[in-house]
């Protein structure tokens, strides 16, 4: 069994493991999604405005009816009124007409503020139109970033993949299948190291008389960790 080539395997796994956990999490993903985000607050903000104009728009429409239909009936009022004689019917039709001039005086007023309302909203909608294309353009750029840091991710991990495999081709593949049941079982890491007389993957130390067992053993046979069970290079 070929230790340091499966150290070396372990090694190559786990950068390929960390190059891949740094492609899930790269930072211009978050940056691409608080700019798609941004993107769309402004667009529905857009669409509230738009709405906005229409209802005031509308509203504004339907006071302009009014006020022909009011114009049409004083009038008609104030040409019924110079033909009755009879002071009840004058005052009846004098009240109904102040009434009119009342309704009219309201629509006018409730029109102005409509008028001033749609100016604001006008505003408001070309300075989100412009917040809109700025933001749209750093969307474009946020994606265009991501995209590169995709393809360095990518071949970052195409290299080191390439050298695994490489590496792993003049391996008995008994050793490799061994290899891969015990770093699935230990957390990724099946090879640890002796360092001061503590096991490098669960950081126990080993007595000094089970060091000198598995400096016994032959050189190509792996020892194994008391602690962990992983095995152990030395």
């Amino acid at each position: 069994m070929d230790q340091r080539a499966l150290f070396e395997v372990q090694r190559l796994d786990t950068a390929i493991d960390q190059a891949r956990y740094g492609a899930a999490h790269l930072p211009e993903r978050g940056a691409l999604k608080d700019a798609s985000a941004r993107l769309v607050s402004i667009r529905s903000r857009i669409a509230d405005l738009s709405h906005e104009q229409g209802l005031l728009g509308t509203e504004l429409a339907g006071i302009e009816k009014r006020d022909t239909e009011i114009a049409t009936h004083r009038a008609r009022l104030e040409r019924q009124l110079k033909t009755v004689i009879a002071p009840r019917e004058a005052e009846a039709l004098q009240h109904q007409i102040a009434t009119l001039v009342s309704e009219r005086e309201g629509a006018d007023q409730r029109g102005l503020e409509i008028l001033e309302a749609a100016s604001v909203a006008d505003a408001s909608l070309t300075e989100t139109r412009v917040d809109e294309i700025e933001a749209t353009r750093k969307m474009a750029m946020a994606e265009a970033t991501l995209h590169d840091a995709e393809t360095e991710a990518d071949r970052v991990i195409e290299e080191l993949s390439a050298a695994r495999a490489n590496l792993v081709s003049s391996i008995d593949a008994r050793d490799l299948d061994m290899y891969e049941s015990r770093r699935v079982t230990h957390a990724g890491v099946a090879i640890a190291e002796i360092k001061h007389g503590v096991c490098s993957g669960c950081h126990m130390e080993i007595s000094v008389s089970e060091l000198d067992a598995i400096k016994r053993l032959p050189s190509d046979q792996f020892a194994e960790c008391p602690n962990c069970t992983r095995w152990l290079l030395r």
